[in-house]
């Protein structure tokens, strides 16, 4: 099996550090571009411009901010950068934490002050006079304290400063629920969710930033497939579950399709709660086929714990045996029914990549005790 290999710089700060950005942010080239170009055209012609990132929560708006504050603002423009997260801030925190870190730029002193007015005209005024021209990031924008962004935006428009405001969706529409005459803000970024095989790039990117020993591609791939079954195409999940292998793989214990059910097991939580042990008994009223597929099925996985998936071609090889052993006519139409019943009750799963790659959630060794007790059941009644 291909291992995904570590890079040399590798840290676990890819994974624990709430506010890490990679080197390389992938597959938001064309948003990045666009705020981008937007900000070298303020810059250029001298004039503040205010920006929305928004999506979903855990599509990467933290990152994409902090990317564009950290590694193109140094880079493209002579300019202060001030990142404040506003989550589970009061206005007198926000803007304080601005207050104090537009005068850590400006390497002024500072005047302790504990009223939101005074905190305010001092921020404003170093703000205003600051030696460069200044990029304000507010992340975790909510209805509790839009009015502080809103307030940032306003001034960002008198002294030619810029700000981008961080929020999702939901906090959006609160936003920008005014007239467009009174909105605060001039351009909006939509950050969409990931197609499949852009999550995977960058679910393998932080395992090479991240991980001692790497991992095998197939481990990476069903991380990936979990995420988008459940999750929807989210990096923030994928990196919830590489939190729980790193410690294992630390220790150098391999990684097998058991530590990723168990590490993903909070995405899954609903779908564990089916009864497995109801929606067997209810397929084997009178399906001997489909509870043999099911035994099969999870007999391989079995044996083989690092193996992720099982392709059509074997699982129709091991069924082939399994009828002989049995005494029971093949038919490969039967099987192949069996195998969609399975699928539509979400027993077993199709790959992302792959229609010929089958996986399931639950741990086979379940699924194996009920289909083999009901098998031997129906066949007594029989």
């Amino acid at each position: 099996m291909k291992m995904v290999r570590p890079q040399p710089n590798r840290s676990s700060r890819g994974l624990f550090d709430p506010y890490y950005v990679p080197d390389k942010l992938l597959h938001r080239d064309r948003e990045m571009d666009t705020m981008n170009g937007a900000y070298k055209d303020s810059f250029d012609d001298e004039y503040g411009i205010n920006c929305l990132v928004h999506g979903i929560s855990g599509v990467g708006m933290t990152v994409f901010s902090r990317y564009f504050l950290t590694k193109l603002v140094p880079q493209n423009f002579n300019a202060h950068t001030v990142y404040v997260d506003a989550k589970h801030k009061d206005t007198l925190e926000i803007i304080s934490e601005l207050n104090d870190k537009i005068h850590r730029e400006e390497n002024k002193p500072i005047t302790v002050a504990f009223d939101l007015d005074v905190l305010w005209m001092q921020f404003k005024r170093t703000a205003t006079g600051a030696k460069k021209r200044t990029v304000f990031v507010i992340d975790n924008i909510d209805e509790t304290n839009e009015e502080v962004y809103k307030k940032l935006a306003r001034l960002s428009k008198e002294i030619k400063a810029s700000t981008i405001g961080v929020l999702n969706s939901h906090d959006y529409r609160m936003l920008t629920k005014l007239p467009a005459t009174h909105m605060s803000y001039d351009h909006e970024i939509a950050l969409d969710t990931y197609t499949q095989s852009q999550l995977y790039d960058i679910v393998r990117m932080r395992v090479e930033d991240t991980f001692p020993l790497g991992l095998t591609e197939e481990i990476v791939r069903y991380i990936t497939d979990l995420v988008v079954e459940f999750d929807a195409s989210k990096p923030k999940t994928t990196v919830e579950a590489l939190k729980a292998l790193w410690p294992l793989a630390s220790r150098g214990q391999e990684i097998d399709s058991d530590s990723v059910r168990s590490a993903t097991a909070a995405i899954t939580t609903f779908a564990h709660d089916n009864d497995y042990m109801d929606i067997i008994d209810t397929i084997s009223l009178n399906d001997f086929m489909t509870l043999l597929v099911l035994e099969a099925f999870c007999e391989h996985l079995m044996h083989y714990k690092t193996e992720t998936y099982i392709d059509r071609g074997t699982l129709n090889e091991l069924i082939v045996i399994k009828c002989e052993e049995l005494g029971v006519k093949h038919v490969p139409q039967d099987i192949d029914k069996s195998l969609q019943t399975l699928i539509f009750q979400s027993i077993v799963f199709e790959s992302g990549y792959s229609q010929n790659l089958l996986y399931t959630l639950a741990p086979p060794e379940i699924l194996y005790d009920a289909a083999v007790s009901f098998r031997r059941e129906l066949a007594r009644r029989k």
